[in-house]
């Protein structure tokens, strides 16, 4: 014990003695005392293994059961998964073959379903929706289903059970478009029939964005497309001779220049210093007060009436548009009655022609034009007729030579123009008023040459002096001979304004300008006798004459515009060639 306490450094107490092993584990308590340990590591390394090992006991006792419970619940699961999962292969593997052979069947049955389905979208536009231009797409819908329904029908095709429900289904949308698109045409109709103004444009370009619903009325039910078209000719018919009524009594308020019997060759010569005017003033303050509701009318306006290089205008301008109501109602400039003419007839052909269009695109049933030339016919007949009345009115009384003759070559440009246009009826209508118009020419032109004819022949008769100092009659020109160089510059000037080809000779124009021509020249000759020498008198005025109308042609050649050559026409080159004859002749005998 002496030599342990040295070695160990400190006091040791003495074991009692004792069994083996009592003895053991009394060492092992007093070994684990610290004094006596040289390192505290090892001891504390076992003390944490001996905790661990407890917890590892512990764990085992208290968590490694229910673990083992849970995985043997999981495996049971598995095993029941497992068994799902054949079970649903199994299951997918007849489905994909399911599925192939409906793929194969829809295959062979989808082509049928795409045919004979009726769209609810189809059905529910159709009975409800806004008639526009889409909306007519649904009747084209409708029509395409009706010819596949009638190629299964015809080839007898397997169909399903329900297909004649479908048939019956497509039969009621046939009637309800039809039964829409009548109602709509109807009430498109009456709205023209309205107490107010709506212009027919309006209404048919309404028509002609649902124009296929008409031709859809003339396949399904032809009776009925013939019944609205002739209820809208009969609607149209009252439309334009309502309108053109009111247009006519517009045009009738305009002040028109008055021409009455006192405008004739050889009257208002008391003035010669204006009738030697060869350009005189047009539309002067004295003219238009002597001219517009004056019984009596100054010499001035008489000669100046017989100049009518600014009447021209209604023929050679290029404007053509129509003179509204409103304007003629309200115009108080003095006009002359080619002017309602030409605004009257140019509405006439500018209607005809819109009209005759939307016929042809909306209304037509046939490729026969004779079908739409006798409603168009049908419609404006009252307004050709009231029209024609207008005319009569507008040139009974009037004795303007000048104003008749232009209205008849606004009547042949018009011609032209609808021929042009090719719009029926109106081409017919205008010979209507030729008919009217030509004969009433001839009667003025009558009326002149029987002014001519009366002329006083006499040694005092009016003339211009060539010298103020010579009062030789014979060198002198008569204010006659100025009066009429006026006048047939006036109607030859004319006759160079109708543009259109035409057979001259057989137009009467050509023979009247003769006619008054050799009625002045039988004047000519009479007043010659008068004078000294006849055939000086006769060379000095035909010369007067000729000169004037060719001054008259060199101011025409440089008034011309375009490109073309100016070329004279038959009668006036025949009147030029004519007069240079006269004073060729009476020239050389003087």
């Amino acid at each position: 014990m002496d030599a342990l306490q040295t070695i160990l450094g400190t006091q040791v107490q003495a074991i009692p003695p004792s069994d083996g092993t009592d003895l053991y584990e009394g060492f092992l308590e007093h070994a684990k005392e610290h004094r006596f340990q040289v390192d505290n590591s090892s001891l504390t390394e076992l003390h944490n293994l001996e905790e661990r090992s407890k917890a590892i006991e512990q764990a085992i006792e208290e968590k490694i059961p229910p673990l083992q419970s849970y995985f043997s619940g999981l495996n049971d699961k598995f095993k029941s998964l497992t068994r799902d999962l054949s079970l649903i292969r199994g299951k997918s593997l007849e489905l994909n073959k399911l599925s192939q052979e409906n793929s194969k069947d829809l295959a062979g049955i989808s082509p049928l379903v795409n045919d004979l389905i009726i769209s609810p979208e189809v059905v529910s536009q159709i009975t409800r929706g806004k008639i526009n231009a889409s909306w007519v797409e649904n009747a084209a819908y409708i029509k395409d289903k009706q010819e596949i329904y009638a190629k299964y029908k015809e080839e007898n095709w397997e169909v399903p059970s329900d297909f004649a429900k479908l048939s019956e289904l497509l039969d009621v949308l046939q009637s309800l478009v039809l039964e829409r698109s009548k109602k709509f045409i109807v009430s498109r109709i009456k709205i023209l029939r309205d107490h107010r103004t709506v212009p027919s444009q309006r209404i048919q370009s309404q028509l002609l964005e649902v124009k296929e619903i008409f031709q859809y009325l003339v396949k399904h039910n032809y009776s009925l497309a013939l019944e609205l078209r002739q209820a809208y000719a009969y609607t149209m018919r009252w439309y334009y001779k309502q309108y053109f009524s009111r247009y006519m009594r517009s045009l009738t308020i305009l002040q028109y220049v008055s021409i009455d019997s006192n405008y004739a060759l050889g009257r208002g010569l008391s003035n010669s210093a204006t009738a030697s005017g060869r350009f005189a003033s047009y539309f002067s303050g004295g003219y238009k007060s002597s001219m517009i509701g004056s019984s009596n009318p100054s010499d001035a306006a008489i000669n100046d009436y017989f100049q009518i290089e600014k009447r021209l205008s209604v023929l050679t301008q290029e404007d053509n548009t129509v003179m509204v109501s409103q304007i003629a109602e309200n115009n108080n400039a003095p006009n002359f009655l080619e002017v309602g003419f030409k605004n009257l007839n140019l509405a006439i052909l500018d209607n005809c022609s819109v009209e005759f269009t939307f016929l042809n695109d909306f209304f037509q049933v046939s490729n026969n034009v004779e079908d739409l030339r006798g409603i168009l016919e049908q419609i404006f007949q009252p307004t050709f007729e009231d029209a024609m009345a207008y005319t009569k009115r507008l040139v009974t009384p009037t004795f303007d030579m000048f104003g008749v003759l232009i209205s008849i070559w606004i009547s042949h440009h018009l011609q032209f123009e609808s021929q042009r246009r090719k719009v029926p009826v109106v081409d017919e209508y205008l010979d209507g008023q030729l008919i009217l118009l030509w004969p009433k020419f001839q009667q003025l032109v009558d009326f002149q040459c029987e002014s001519l004819r009366n002329f006083p022949i006499s040694v005092h008769a009016k003339t211009h002096s060539a010298r103020k100092e010579e009062p030789d009659p014979s060198t002198t020109i008569q204010d006659l001979t100025v009066q009429f160089a006026n006048f047939l510059n006036s109607i030859l000037m004319l006759s160079m304004t109708q543009k259109e080809h035409i057979d001259e000779r057989s137009e009467p124009l050509y023979n009247s300008v003769i006619r008054i021509r050799n009625d002045f020249e039988t004047v000519m000759t009479k007043c010659s006798k008068k004078t000294n020498h006849p055939e000086r008198f006769l060379a000095t005025n035909y010369t007067y004459l000729l000169n004037a109308l060719q001054q008259n042609y060199v101011s025409r050649e440089r008034q011309q515009h375009d490109d073309t050559a100016f070329k004279p026409s038959l009668i006036f080159q025949e009147t030029k060639t004519h007069l240079e004859a006269l004073v060729e002749a009476f020239s050389s005998i003087t």
